[in-house]
Protein backbone atom coordinates (compact mmCIF):
# COMPACT_ATOMS: atom_id res chain seq x y z
CA UNK A 1 0.00 0.00 0.00
CA UNK A 2 1.11 3.59 -0.64
CA UNK A 3 2.10 5.76 2.19
CA UNK A 4 -1.73 7.16 2.41
CA UNK A 5 -3.05 3.35 1.98
CA UNK A 6 -4.44 1.22 4.48
CA UNK A 7 -5.72 -2.35 4.41
CA UNK A 8 -8.25 -3.58 6.54
CA UNK A 9 -7.97 -7.22 7.24
CA UNK A 10 -10.99 -8.72 9.19
CA UNK A 11 -10.52 -11.87 10.99
CA UNK A 12 -12.80 -14.38 12.00
CA UNK A 13 -11.05 -16.41 14.59
CA UNK A 14 -13.06 -19.32 16.75
CA UNK A 15 -10.97 -20.16 20.26
CA UNK A 16 -12.15 -23.64 21.55
CA UNK A 17 -9.71 -23.73 24.05
CA UNK A 18 -8.20 -27.26 23.47
CA UNK A 19 -8.84 -29.00 27.26
CA UNK A 20 -11.98 -28.78 29.71
CA UNK A 21 -11.14 -29.11 33.27
CA UNK A 22 -11.39 -31.85 34.81
CA UNK A 23 -13.91 -32.86 37.40
CA UNK A 24 -14.78 -28.92 37.66
CA UNK A 25 -16.50 -27.18 40.61
CA UNK A 26 -18.32 -24.03 40.05
CA UNK A 27 -17.64 -21.38 42.98
CA UNK A 28 -20.71 -19.86 44.39
CA UNK A 29 -20.75 -16.22 45.65
CA UNK A 30 -21.34 -17.22 48.86
CA UNK A 31 -18.03 -18.59 49.22
CA UNK A 32 -14.89 -17.43 50.40
CA UNK A 33 -14.05 -14.33 48.22
CA UNK A 34 -10.42 -12.52 47.88
CA UNK A 35 -11.65 -9.46 45.99
CA UNK A 36 -13.94 -7.35 43.86
CA UNK A 37 -13.81 -6.39 40.47
CA UNK A 38 -14.89 -2.85 39.80
CA UNK A 39 -14.67 -1.33 36.23
CA UNK A 40 -13.76 2.93 35.84
CA UNK A 41 -16.33 4.55 34.69
CA UNK A 42 -17.87 3.27 37.82
CA UNK A 43 -21.85 2.35 38.33
CA UNK A 44 -21.43 2.29 41.86
CA UNK A 45 -20.95 4.83 44.43
CA UNK A 46 -17.26 4.93 45.48
CA UNK A 47 -18.55 4.68 49.48
CA UNK A 48 -19.42 0.84 48.68
CA UNK A 49 -15.89 0.60 47.28
CA UNK A 50 -14.95 2.08 50.37
CA UNK A 51 -16.26 -0.16 52.63
CA UNK A 52 -15.49 -3.15 50.63
CA UNK A 53 -11.75 -2.42 50.21
CA UNK A 54 -11.65 -2.85 54.29
CA UNK A 55 -11.80 -6.23 53.29
CA UNK A 56 -11.24 -7.67 50.42
CA UNK A 57 -8.49 -6.56 47.35
CA UNK A 58 -10.14 -4.34 45.03
CA UNK A 59 -9.36 -4.69 41.28
CA UNK A 60 -10.50 -1.83 39.36
CA UNK A 61 -10.21 -1.91 35.65
CA UNK A 62 -9.25 1.01 33.93
CA UNK A 63 -7.74 1.99 30.15
CA UNK A 64 -4.69 3.47 31.02
CA UNK A 65 -2.30 5.47 33.58
CA UNK A 66 -4.51 8.00 33.44
CA UNK A 67 -7.49 6.68 34.33
CA UNK A 68 -5.60 4.93 37.32
CA UNK A 69 -4.38 8.33 38.13
CA UNK A 70 -7.57 9.51 38.17
CA UNK A 71 -9.41 6.92 40.40
CA UNK A 72 -6.52 6.66 42.98
CA UNK A 73 -7.26 10.59 43.43
CA UNK A 74 -10.99 9.82 43.95
CA UNK A 75 -10.05 6.64 46.08
CA UNK A 76 -7.90 8.76 48.07
CA UNK A 77 -10.34 11.21 48.97
CA UNK A 78 -13.33 8.92 49.53
CA UNK A 79 -11.88 6.52 52.37
CA UNK A 80 -10.81 3.81 50.19
CA UNK A 81 -7.98 1.85 51.47
CA UNK A 82 -5.38 1.93 49.12
CA UNK A 83 -3.42 -0.85 50.23
CA UNK A 84 -6.22 -3.07 49.02
CA UNK A 85 -6.04 -1.89 45.48
CA UNK A 86 -4.65 -2.82 42.44
CA UNK A 87 -5.36 -1.96 38.96
CA UNK A 88 -5.81 -3.95 35.52
CA UNK A 89 -5.28 -1.66 32.21
CA UNK A 90 -7.75 -3.07 29.67
CA UNK A 91 -10.68 -1.17 27.23
CA UNK A 92 -13.93 -1.84 28.24
CA UNK A 93 -16.83 -0.82 26.73
CA UNK A 94 -19.56 -0.94 29.87
CA UNK A 95 -19.52 -1.33 33.78
CA UNK A 96 -21.61 -4.20 34.06
CA UNK A 97 -18.94 -6.65 34.79
CA UNK A 98 -20.91 -8.76 36.53
CA UNK A 99 -22.12 -10.12 32.86
CA UNK A 100 -18.75 -9.90 31.11
CA UNK A 101 -16.90 -10.80 34.17
CA UNK A 102 -15.11 -14.24 34.49
CA UNK A 103 -16.79 -17.38 35.87
CA UNK A 104 -14.83 -19.08 38.67
CA UNK A 105 -13.99 -22.69 38.88
CA UNK A 106 -12.05 -24.93 41.13
CA UNK A 107 -10.77 -27.32 37.65
CA UNK A 108 -10.00 -30.71 39.51
CA UNK A 109 -6.81 -29.70 40.30
CA UNK A 110 -7.57 -27.76 43.74
CA UNK A 111 -6.39 -24.39 41.68
CA UNK A 112 -8.84 -22.08 41.15
CA UNK A 113 -9.66 -20.93 37.50
CA UNK A 114 -11.60 -19.01 34.67
CA UNK A 115 -14.38 -20.66 32.91
CA UNK A 116 -15.16 -18.10 29.68
CA UNK A 117 -18.07 -17.61 27.33
CA UNK A 118 -19.05 -15.89 24.69
CA UNK A 119 -21.12 -12.28 26.33
CA UNK A 120 -24.10 -11.94 24.76
CA UNK A 121 -23.48 -8.69 23.62
CA UNK A 122 -21.21 -6.42 20.65
CA UNK A 123 -18.81 -5.21 22.98
CA UNK A 124 -15.61 -6.88 22.00
CA UNK A 125 -13.70 -5.47 24.94
CA UNK A 126 -15.99 -6.23 27.72
CA UNK A 127 -16.24 -10.01 26.13
CA UNK A 128 -12.37 -10.18 26.42
CA UNK A 129 -11.96 -9.82 30.05
CA UNK A 130 -12.30 -13.15 31.35
CA UNK A 131 -9.62 -13.50 29.20
CA UNK A 132 -7.37 -10.47 30.45
CA UNK A 133 -7.99 -11.20 34.20
CA UNK A 134 -6.34 -15.26 33.82
CA UNK A 135 -3.33 -13.18 32.40
CA UNK A 136 -3.47 -10.98 35.00
CA UNK A 137 -3.96 -13.13 37.86
CA UNK A 138 -1.81 -15.71 36.05
CA UNK A 139 -4.60 -18.55 36.12
CA UNK A 140 -5.86 -20.95 33.81
CA UNK A 141 -8.80 -20.04 31.32
CA UNK A 142 -11.04 -22.48 29.99
CA UNK A 143 -13.12 -21.42 27.45
CA UNK A 144 -16.89 -23.01 27.55
CA UNK A 145 -18.82 -22.17 23.72
CA UNK A 146 -21.68 -20.85 24.95
CA UNK A 147 -23.41 -17.71 24.56
CA UNK A 148 -24.31 -16.61 28.22
CA UNK A 149 -24.29 -13.84 30.29
CA UNK A 150 -23.18 -13.19 34.35
CA UNK A 151 -26.44 -11.29 35.69
CA UNK A 152 -28.42 -15.23 34.26
CA UNK A 153 -26.36 -17.42 35.85
CA UNK A 154 -26.01 -18.27 39.71
CA UNK A 155 -25.08 -21.71 40.95
CA UNK A 156 -24.95 -23.35 44.71
CA UNK A 157 -21.11 -24.53 44.46
CA UNK A 158 -22.38 -28.40 44.69
CA UNK A 159 -23.16 -28.85 41.19
CA UNK A 160 -26.84 -26.94 40.86
CA UNK A 161 -27.34 -23.99 38.97
CA UNK A 162 -30.04 -21.92 37.54
CA UNK A 163 -30.92 -19.34 34.60
CA UNK A 164 -34.05 -17.90 33.03
CA UNK A 165 -34.76 -19.56 29.27
CA UNK A 166 -32.30 -16.81 27.87
CA UNK A 167 -29.83 -19.43 27.76
CA UNK A 168 -31.75 -21.68 25.41
CA UNK A 169 -32.85 -18.79 23.32
CA UNK A 170 -29.04 -17.63 22.55
CA UNK A 171 -27.69 -20.94 22.18
CA UNK A 172 -30.83 -22.04 19.96
CA UNK A 173 -28.23 -24.09 17.35
CA UNK A 174 -27.80 -26.57 20.71
CA UNK A 175 -30.33 -28.92 22.09
CA UNK A 176 -30.74 -28.62 25.92
CA UNK A 177 -28.95 -31.88 26.08
CA UNK A 178 -25.90 -30.28 24.53
CA UNK A 179 -26.38 -27.34 26.51
CA UNK A 180 -26.81 -29.24 29.49
CA UNK A 181 -23.63 -31.07 28.81
CA UNK A 182 -21.49 -28.16 27.85
CA UNK A 183 -22.14 -26.91 31.47
CA UNK A 184 -21.42 -30.62 33.10
CA UNK A 185 -18.15 -30.37 31.22
CA UNK A 186 -17.09 -26.65 31.67
CA UNK A 187 -18.27 -26.00 35.67
CA UNK A 188 -19.27 -29.44 36.68
CA UNK A 189 -23.15 -28.28 36.77
CA UNK A 190 -25.26 -31.33 37.11
CA UNK A 191 -28.68 -29.99 37.63
CA UNK A 192 -29.44 -26.86 35.31
CA UNK A 193 -32.61 -25.25 36.48
CA UNK A 194 -33.59 -23.49 33.10
CA UNK A 195 -36.89 -21.55 34.02
CA UNK A 196 -38.90 -19.00 31.80
CA UNK A 197 -38.56 -15.32 32.79
CA UNK A 198 -41.16 -14.08 35.35
CA UNK A 199 -40.64 -10.50 35.10
CA UNK A 200 -41.46 -9.85 31.63
CA UNK A 201 -38.84 -7.74 31.18
CA UNK A 202 -36.48 -6.98 27.90
CA UNK A 203 -32.97 -8.40 29.65
CA UNK A 204 -34.34 -11.93 31.52
CA UNK A 205 -31.60 -12.05 33.81
CA UNK A 206 -32.41 -14.41 37.01
CA UNK A 207 -30.64 -12.19 39.46
CA UNK A 208 -33.27 -9.32 38.49
CA UNK A 209 -35.66 -12.15 40.82
CA UNK A 210 -34.16 -14.56 42.61
CA UNK A 211 -30.41 -15.90 43.64
CA UNK A 212 -28.86 -18.79 45.85
CA UNK A 213 -27.86 -17.03 49.53
CA UNK A 214 -26.52 -20.48 50.38
CA UNK A 215 -26.28 -24.21 49.30
CA UNK A 216 -30.38 -24.64 50.64
CA UNK A 217 -31.49 -21.10 50.31
CA UNK A 218 -33.03 -19.19 47.88
CA UNK A 219 -34.37 -15.76 47.28
CA UNK A 220 -36.98 -14.64 45.14
CA UNK A 221 -38.82 -11.50 45.07
CA UNK A 222 -42.76 -11.31 46.08
CA UNK A 223 -45.25 -8.99 44.73
CA UNK A 224 -48.77 -7.74 45.40
CA UNK A 225 -51.72 -10.04 43.73
CA UNK A 226 -52.23 -6.60 41.91
CA UNK A 227 -49.15 -7.00 40.25
CA UNK A 228 -49.20 -7.61 36.01
CA UNK A 229 -46.47 -10.19 36.95
CA UNK A 230 -47.51 -11.80 40.11
CA UNK A 231 -48.95 -15.33 38.73
CA UNK A 232 -45.52 -15.46 36.78
CA UNK A 233 -43.66 -14.93 39.79
CA UNK A 234 -45.64 -17.43 42.24
CA UNK A 235 -45.49 -19.96 39.60
CA UNK A 236 -41.29 -19.65 39.79
CA UNK A 237 -42.17 -20.51 43.79
CA UNK A 238 -43.95 -23.02 42.94
CA UNK A 239 -41.43 -24.60 40.98
CA UNK A 240 -38.49 -24.58 43.26
CA UNK A 241 -40.63 -25.84 45.87
CA UNK A 242 -40.69 -28.53 44.36
CA UNK A 243 -37.38 -28.92 43.43
CA UNK A 244 -34.20 -30.09 45.98
CA UNK A 245 -31.27 -28.63 47.17
CA UNK A 246 -27.64 -30.58 46.61
CA UNK A 247 -28.63 -31.32 50.49
CA UNK A 248 -30.76 -33.89 49.12
CA UNK A 249 -33.36 -31.42 51.19
CA UNK A 250 -36.54 -28.97 50.01
CA UNK A 251 -34.87 -25.26 49.61
CA UNK A 252 -35.78 -22.65 52.32
CA UNK A 253 -37.26 -19.93 49.98
CA UNK A 254 -37.29 -16.63 50.95
CA UNK A 255 -39.13 -14.01 49.65
CA UNK A 256 -38.72 -10.18 49.18
CA UNK A 257 -41.54 -7.68 48.73
CA UNK A 258 -40.69 -5.51 45.71
CA UNK A 259 -44.22 -4.19 44.94
CA UNK A 260 -42.80 -1.33 42.65
CA UNK A 261 -40.09 -3.71 41.30
CA UNK A 262 -37.30 -2.55 43.39
CA UNK A 263 -33.89 -4.40 42.85
CA UNK A 264 -33.70 -5.82 45.99
CA UNK A 265 -32.40 -9.16 44.57
CA UNK A 266 -29.58 -7.76 43.00
CA UNK A 267 -27.34 -7.51 45.86
CA UNK A 268 -23.30 -8.62 46.02
CA UNK A 269 -22.78 -11.40 49.08
CA UNK A 270 -19.03 -10.90 50.05
CA UNK A 271 -17.73 -13.58 52.60
CA UNK A 272 -19.95 -12.28 56.00
CA UNK A 273 -21.23 -8.97 54.46
CA UNK A 274 -24.21 -8.88 51.89
CA UNK A 275 -24.51 -5.10 49.83
CA UNK A 276 -28.72 -4.54 48.94
CA UNK A 277 -29.26 -2.17 46.74
CA UNK A 278 -31.56 0.34 48.48
CA UNK A 279 -34.18 2.99 46.59
CA UNK A 280 -34.97 5.54 49.16
CA UNK A 281 -38.10 3.84 49.77
CA UNK A 282 -40.57 2.63 52.27
CA UNK A 283 -39.87 -0.83 51.74
CA UNK A 284 -35.64 -0.53 52.44
CA UNK A 285 -35.79 -1.56 55.56
CA UNK A 286 -37.93 -4.17 55.14
CA UNK A 287 -35.81 -5.64 52.71
CA UNK A 288 -32.78 -5.50 54.92
CA UNK A 289 -34.47 -7.47 57.64
CA UNK A 290 -35.53 -10.24 55.55
CA UNK A 291 -31.67 -10.38 54.59
CA UNK A 292 -30.79 -10.39 57.94
CA UNK A 293 -33.55 -12.77 58.56
CA UNK A 294 -32.94 -15.24 55.78
CA UNK A 295 -28.79 -14.63 56.31
CA UNK A 296 -28.21 -14.55 60.68
CA UNK A 297 -24.60 -13.83 61.58
CA UNK A 298 -24.01 -11.86 57.89
CA UNK A 299 -23.76 -7.85 58.13
CA UNK A 300 -26.58 -6.72 56.09
CA UNK A 301 -25.60 -3.16 54.50
CA UNK A 302 -27.89 -0.88 52.18
CA UNK A 303 -26.14 1.34 49.47
CA UNK A 304 -28.33 3.57 47.90
CA UNK A 305 -27.43 5.01 44.43
CA UNK A 306 -29.56 7.19 42.04
CA UNK A 307 -28.83 4.92 38.68
CA UNK A 308 -29.88 1.80 40.61
CA UNK A 309 -32.99 0.24 37.94
CA UNK A 310 -35.07 -2.70 38.45
CA UNK A 311 -33.18 -4.45 35.78
CA UNK A 312 -29.64 -2.75 36.77
CA UNK A 313 -28.59 -2.44 39.93
CA UNK A 314 -25.40 -3.61 42.19
CA UNK A 315 -24.95 -6.85 41.27
CA UNK A 316 -24.76 -6.39 37.57
CA UNK A 317 -22.17 -4.07 38.10
CA UNK A 318 -19.45 -5.92 40.43
CA UNK A 319 -18.18 -9.19 40.44
CA UNK A 320 -16.79 -10.84 43.21
CA UNK A 321 -12.95 -12.77 42.41
CA UNK A 322 -12.83 -15.72 44.48
CA UNK A 323 -10.44 -16.97 47.17
CA UNK A 324 -7.72 -18.94 45.01
CA UNK A 325 -6.56 -19.73 48.59
CA UNK A 326 -9.39 -21.04 50.04
CA UNK A 327 -10.14 -23.70 52.60
CA UNK A 328 -13.04 -25.84 51.47
CA UNK A 329 -14.93 -27.98 53.16
CA UNK A 330 -17.95 -30.23 51.23
CA UNK A 331 -20.13 -32.01 53.94
CA UNK A 332 -23.99 -33.09 53.74
CA UNK A 333 -25.40 -32.13 56.82
CA UNK A 334 -28.00 -34.42 59.14
CA UNK A 335 -31.14 -32.71 58.74
CA UNK A 336 -34.39 -33.14 59.66
CA UNK A 337 -35.41 -36.30 62.58
CA UNK A 338 -33.39 -38.77 62.78
CA UNK A 339 -33.65 -42.04 65.24
CA UNK A 340 -31.90 -41.92 68.35
CA UNK A 341 -28.63 -43.90 67.89
CA UNK A 342 -25.00 -44.42 69.53
CA UNK A 343 -23.59 -41.91 67.56
CA UNK A 344 -23.92 -39.35 64.99
CA UNK A 345 -21.19 -39.15 61.88
CA UNK A 346 -20.15 -36.19 60.52
CA UNK A 347 -18.52 -36.94 57.24
CA UNK A 348 -16.61 -34.08 55.32
CA UNK A 349 -13.94 -33.44 52.55
CA UNK A 350 -11.95 -30.47 53.51
CA UNK A 351 -9.56 -28.94 50.74
CA UNK A 352 -6.68 -26.82 50.87
CA UNK A 353 -6.57 -24.75 48.06
CA UNK A 354 -3.27 -23.33 49.34
CA UNK A 355 -1.57 -26.07 48.90
CA UNK A 356 -0.44 -26.17 52.37
CA UNK A 357 -1.12 -28.86 55.03
CA UNK A 358 -4.34 -28.55 57.71
CA UNK A 359 -3.67 -28.09 61.09
CA UNK A 360 -4.94 -31.63 62.43
CA UNK A 361 -5.99 -30.35 65.79
CA UNK A 362 -7.98 -27.29 64.22
CA UNK A 363 -10.33 -29.84 62.38
CA UNK A 364 -13.74 -30.11 65.15
CA UNK A 365 -17.13 -30.25 64.73
CA UNK A 366 -18.88 -27.67 67.39
CA UNK A 367 -22.47 -29.08 68.51
CA UNK A 368 -24.73 -27.98 71.35
CA UNK A 369 -28.12 -29.85 72.40
CA UNK A 370 -30.84 -27.75 72.94
CA UNK A 371 -29.93 -24.42 72.57
CA UNK A 372 -27.21 -25.06 75.68
CA UNK A 373 -23.39 -23.84 74.76
CA UNK A 374 -21.29 -25.47 71.85
CA UNK A 375 -18.72 -28.10 72.77
CA UNK A 376 -16.47 -29.78 70.05
CA UNK A 377 -15.74 -33.16 68.91
CA UNK A 378 -12.14 -33.47 66.68
CA UNK A 379 -12.62 -34.70 63.53
CA UNK A 380 -10.31 -37.76 62.17
CA UNK A 381 -8.74 -38.27 58.76
CA UNK A 382 -10.62 -41.40 57.21
CA UNK A 383 -8.01 -41.19 54.40
CA UNK A 384 -6.89 -38.50 52.21
CA UNK A 385 -8.81 -35.35 52.69
CA UNK A 386 -11.37 -37.10 54.21
CA UNK A 387 -12.44 -36.99 57.93
CA UNK A 388 -15.30 -37.81 60.24
CA UNK A 389 -16.16 -36.24 63.37
CA UNK A 390 -18.69 -37.72 66.20
CA UNK A 391 -21.53 -36.26 67.77
CA UNK A 392 -22.25 -38.73 71.06
CA UNK A 393 -25.40 -40.28 71.75
CA UNK A 394 -27.93 -37.63 72.62
CA UNK A 395 -31.77 -38.11 74.13
CA UNK A 396 -34.86 -38.57 71.60
CA UNK A 397 -36.53 -35.19 71.22
CA UNK A 398 -33.27 -33.33 71.08
CA UNK A 399 -32.32 -30.40 69.15
CA UNK A 400 -28.78 -30.59 68.06
CA UNK A 401 -26.96 -27.51 66.18
CA UNK A 402 -23.50 -28.42 65.08
CA UNK A 403 -20.86 -26.93 62.09
CA UNK A 404 -17.72 -27.63 61.03
CA UNK A 405 -14.78 -25.91 62.08
CA UNK A 406 -11.17 -25.99 59.57
CA UNK A 407 -7.83 -23.75 59.36
CA UNK A 408 -4.89 -24.53 57.41
CA UNK A 409 -0.56 -23.66 57.58
CA UNK A 410 -1.50 -20.78 54.90
CA UNK A 411 -3.49 -18.90 57.17
CA UNK A 412 -7.02 -19.75 55.79
CA UNK A 413 -9.73 -20.59 57.68
CA UNK A 414 -13.57 -22.04 57.24
CA UNK A 415 -16.46 -23.36 58.68
CA UNK A 416 -19.59 -24.79 57.30
CA UNK A 417 -22.02 -23.74 56.94
CA UNK A 418 -20.05 -20.51 55.98
CA UNK A 419 -20.64 -18.52 58.77
CA UNK A 420 -20.36 -21.45 61.42
CA UNK A 421 -22.48 -20.74 64.65
CA UNK A 422 -24.59 -18.23 63.86
CA UNK A 423 -26.89 -20.29 61.28
CA UNK A 424 -25.15 -23.84 62.27
CA UNK A 425 -26.64 -26.86 60.57
CA UNK A 426 -29.76 -28.38 62.89
CA UNK A 427 -31.54 -31.63 63.10
CA UNK A 428 -33.64 -33.42 65.67
CA UNK A 429 -33.12 -36.82 67.82
CA UNK A 430 -36.74 -39.17 67.77
CA UNK A 431 -37.33 -42.31 69.58
CA UNK A 432 -35.42 -44.23 71.67
CA UNK A 433 -32.59 -46.66 71.21
CA UNK A 434 -33.20 -50.08 70.71
CA UNK A 435 -31.62 -53.45 70.05
CA UNK A 436 -30.52 -53.33 66.34
CA UNK A 437 -33.00 -56.14 64.21
CA UNK A 438 -31.63 -57.64 61.15
CA UNK A 439 -32.89 -55.84 58.28
CA UNK A 440 -32.05 -58.05 54.48
CA UNK A 441 -32.13 -55.76 51.46
CA UNK A 442 -32.63 -57.91 48.04
CA UNK A 443 -33.60 -56.79 44.43
CA UNK A 444 -35.73 -58.88 42.99
CA UNK A 445 -36.91 -58.48 39.27
CA UNK A 446 -36.78 -54.66 38.94
CA UNK A 447 -38.07 -54.62 42.87
CA UNK A 448 -36.80 -53.50 46.37
CA UNK A 449 -37.18 -56.70 48.74
CA UNK A 450 -36.81 -55.85 52.65
CA UNK A 451 -37.53 -58.14 55.17
CA UNK A 452 -36.92 -58.15 58.66
CA UNK A 453 -36.69 -60.29 62.15
CA UNK A 454 -40.06 -59.88 63.92
CA UNK A 455 -40.08 -57.25 66.94
CA UNK A 456 -41.41 -58.33 70.72
CA UNK A 457 -44.27 -56.30 71.36
CA UNK A 458 -44.34 -54.56 68.06
CA UNK A 459 -47.90 -53.79 66.59
CA UNK A 460 -46.56 -52.49 63.09
CA UNK A 461 -43.53 -51.40 60.78
CA UNK A 462 -43.22 -47.86 59.35
CA UNK A 463 -40.32 -47.76 55.92
CA UNK A 464 -38.24 -44.94 55.61
CA UNK A 465 -35.97 -44.07 52.82
CA UNK A 466 -33.54 -41.22 51.90
CA UNK A 467 -30.86 -40.85 49.37
CA UNK A 468 -28.33 -39.80 52.21
CA UNK A 469 -27.42 -41.68 55.16
CA UNK A 470 -27.19 -39.18 56.93
CA UNK A 471 -30.43 -36.72 55.89
CA UNK A 472 -33.62 -36.51 56.53
CA UNK A 473 -35.41 -39.87 56.36
CA UNK A 474 -38.97 -40.30 53.93
CA UNK A 475 -41.88 -42.07 55.48
CA UNK A 476 -42.20 -44.61 52.66
CA UNK A 477 -45.24 -46.85 54.34
CA UNK A 478 -46.69 -47.13 57.25
CA UNK A 479 -48.64 -49.95 59.49
CA UNK A 480 -47.10 -52.60 58.01
CA UNK A 481 -48.01 -55.57 59.82
CA UNK A 482 -45.93 -58.15 57.96
CA UNK A 483 -42.24 -58.29 58.38
CA UNK A 484 -41.16 -57.81 54.92
CA UNK A 485 -42.24 -55.05 52.16
CA UNK A 486 -42.13 -54.82 48.23
CA UNK A 487 -41.55 -51.52 45.92
CA UNK A 488 -40.16 -50.97 42.68
CA UNK A 489 -36.67 -49.70 42.41
CA UNK A 490 -36.41 -46.20 42.73
CA UNK A 491 -35.47 -44.36 39.44
CA UNK A 492 -32.80 -41.46 38.79
CA UNK A 493 -30.63 -42.07 41.98
CA UNK A 494 -27.87 -43.87 42.03
CA UNK A 495 -27.98 -45.44 45.49
CA UNK A 496 -30.98 -44.99 48.21
CA UNK A 497 -31.02 -45.88 51.83
CA UNK A 498 -33.69 -47.77 53.62
CA UNK A 499 -34.50 -47.61 58.01
CA UNK A 500 -37.44 -49.67 59.41
CA UNK A 501 -39.01 -48.80 62.18
CA UNK A 502 -40.73 -51.09 64.93
CA UNK A 503 -44.13 -49.18 66.67
CA UNK A 504 -45.25 -49.17 70.30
Amino acid sequence: AGADEYVYITLDVEITGGTTPVNPRAIAEFESMEGVLVRYPFGVPVSLIAEMSEDVMITTIVANAGEEATVTSTYGSNGVNMSNCNFEYSPTDTYWIRDYGPWWVEDGSDDVAITDYTYNRSRPNDNAIPGEMATFLSENLYLMGLEHTGGNYMCDGMGIAASTQLVWEENSSLSHAEIDQIVNDYLGIQTYHVVPDPNGTYIDHIDCWGKFLDVDKLLIREVPASHSQYDEIEATVDYFETQTSSYGTPYEIYRVYTPNDEPYTNSLILNDKVFVPTMSSSWDDDAIALYESAMPGYEVLGFYYSSWQSTDALHCRLRGTANREMLYINHIPISGTVLNRADYEINATIVPYSGQPVYNDSLLVYYKVDGGVYTSVPMISTGGNNYQGIIPEQAGGSQIDYYIHAEDQSGQSANHPLIGAFDPHIFNVSGQPGAPVNVQIQIVSGNVQLSWDAVTGATSYNIYSSDYPDSGFTLEASSITDTFWTTTIPGGVSKKFYHVTAEN
